[in-house]
């Protein structure tokens, strides 16, 4: 029989005999389980320490059993729960933690995030059903950590971002961080680029104040062997990654498809069995001294198309290093300073006001899509004007807008109407002005390899009735139209194309722009001629209608014939 008393937990053996004490006060309020209620289950368990200061953790039913309780007892020792000297106390201390039957329940999970339209996390959880929610990770509750109140972080904090766009951007980056779960986007993010000493930094910890203090970001190089672990533990939550430079880029090439990915690697536990994998979905926030392509440059890799849009750069520089407005202050450096100081002593009190403002939203997915479209088309982001990897990516640029403007109109920002808007669009520009082209890269990559082809092409074709052989094909004039009829491995070498979806994605630009003519699915042209195979397959180019619409060299366009 157990009493658990003022000065702490006592156990009687039999009816005859004294109450013996087992150990300073200890409770269990309540019972967690996983989302599911099948699994996860645990104990919230409270206790007093040697110096009266009341303990609150979750702790998981297995780790009451495992290993003779070893991951309990040194937790309870750890944190200076009063313990008798005698001996074989821990079987009924274990024995009274697991048979409790309070009535508390909670729903727990194990990573930060949505649990339904609840929120988790270490420090601080939203409820939004029935049942309230509890964090049942190994992260430890500091993770999060917040200073002042939303009404001095607004005033000391956000304030700064009114005549500093790119302020305002990236806070907007740590807004959008919880409304990609309901957008069912993957991990994506911004990446700040400038010369040294521009205040780069600094932006980052104006983004990190939303969640905790100026320690919440990580430098590139410390995540290189533990990124998936770091991309749990943020899941749903706002990544902040210090300069890009200092990492090697094949780590670079690496993280930025692991990020995106989502999932954990497929492992196997000691007894030879698959390991649970782990998933995440966030958005990251980086800054550097160089961009990707010029990191990448060095192992002689290019950006991928895919790489562009879950890695958007924009470069970090504005009329005084990364800010227009210092404040009264004499320069850039003082005002650095100043910012520092401010998140140091208000951080952390907007993300819990945040995610209760989002979860009482009806129908958010449908909200979030409808202003994002609203968003574009007041940019007049078009598919008429636009490849779909620059509408991909202002639909990112329009979700930080969008967050922005909730969060102002809530009353969570201290931002007048259309500054989100406003910034969000001089990133985008800033962005699309880098990048160099609306199109996709690989229609830019397609149109600034043609010159060259057309030129390689143009030495190497045979007139009608000379035998074709190793040759790259035949150039033939019908009505005053000149027709180029290229064999594959021609096409290929001239446009640079290795593989099978390049040539079907450049076939398919060449003909939408009618600079290939076809009577087949796969693009090609069937055409006996003479000199050439029996039923010959080539790629039938018009070359003066491609040198017409891009301009070039009309010469170009008229083949001559090796002697």
């Amino acid at each position: 029989m157990f009493e658990l008393r003022e000065t702490g937990l006592f156990y009687t053996p039999t009816a005859d005999s004294e109450p013996r004490f087992l150990c300073g006060p200890i409770q269990v309020l309540g019972i967690s389980r996983g989302g599911n209620s099948t699994r996860d289950y645990g104990l919230l368990v409270e206790w007093k320490n040697l110096d009266g200061i009341c303990i609150r953790k979750l702790i998981p039913r297995r780790h009451i059993i495992n290993d003779q309780g070893k991951v309990l007892k040194e937790l309870l020792v750890d944190t200076g729960l009063a313990l008798s000297s005698r001996k074989g106390i821990w079987d009924p201390i274990t024995s009274y933690l697991i048979q409790a039957r309070p009535e508390k329940r909670y729903k727990s999970a194990t990573q930060t995030g949505w649990l339904n339209n609840s929120f988790v996390t270490p420090s601080w959880c939203v409820s939004n059903g029935a049942e309230q929610v509890i964090y049942s990770g190994t992260k430890e509750a500091d993770f999060l950590s917040s200073a002042g109140t939303l009404s001095s972080w607004q005033k000391e904090v956000g304030t700064l971002c009114i005549n500093n766009p790119l302020l305002a951007f990236t806070v907007c980056t740590g807004l959008c961080a919880p409304l990609i779960h309901w957008l069912n986007w993957p991990s994506c993010g911004v990446h700040l680029f400038g010369k040294s000493k521009v205040s780069k930094t600094t932006i980052l910890i104006m983004a990190a104040s939303l969640y905790s203090g100026t320690d919440f970001y990580y430098a590139w190089r410390s995540t290189a062997n533990g990124l998936e672990a770091i991309a749990v533990e943020h899941n749903n939550l706002l990544l902040c990654l210090d300069e890009l430079h200092q990492v090697d880029p094949e780590v670079v090439d690496q993280s930025i498809y692991t990020i995106a990915n989502g999932m954990s690697k497929s492992r196997s536990n000691k007894d030879g069995s698959q390991s649970q994998r782990r998933k995440w979905r966030l958005i990251f926030l980086s800054t550097g001294e160089m961009g990707l392509e010029e990191k990448l440059s060095s192992i002689h890799k290019g950006v991928k198309a895919g790489q562009e849009i879950r890695f958007l750069e924009v470069p970090a520089q504005r009329q005084y290093g990364a800010y227009d407005d210092l404040y009264g202050h004499n320069n850039m450096n003082d005002f650095s300073e100043s910012i520092w100081k401010a998140v140091n002593e208000n951080h952390g009190t907007v993300m819990p006001k945040w995610v209760e403002f989002l979860s009482t939203i009806d129908d958010l997915p449908t909200l979030l899509n409808r202003n994002i479209k609203a968003m574009l088309t007041h940019w007049e982001i078009t598919k008429e004007n636009n490849g779909n990897q620059v509408i991909e990516a202002a639909k990112r640029f329009a979700l930080h807008g969008v967050s922005g403007e909730l969060a102002a109109s809530a009353g969570l920002m201290p931002w007048p109407k259309g500054l989100a808007e406003k910034s969000a669009k001089e990133a985008f520009d800033a962005w699309l002005e880098i990048r160099g082209s609306s199109s996709d890269s690989e229609d830019d990559k397609l149109i600034k390899q043609l010159p060259a082809a057309l030129k390689l092409w143009r030495r190497k074709l045979l007139p009608e009735g000379k035998f074709l052989g190793d040759n790259y094909g035949y150039a033939i004039e019908k009505d005053g139209q000149l027709a180029w009829f290229i064999t594959r491995d021609a096409f290929m070498k001239g446009l640079k194309v290795n593989y099978k979806n390049d040539i079907s994605h450049t076939v398919k630009l060449m003909c939408k722009n009618h600079w290939l003519e076809s009577r087949e699915g796969r693009g090609t042209f069937k055409k006996v001629i003479a000199g050439g195979p029996p039923g010959g397959r080539y790629f039938k180019v018009l070359p003066q209608q491609i040198v017409a619409d891009l301009a070039l060299d009309e010469a170009l366009s008229q083949v001559y014939f090796p002697t």
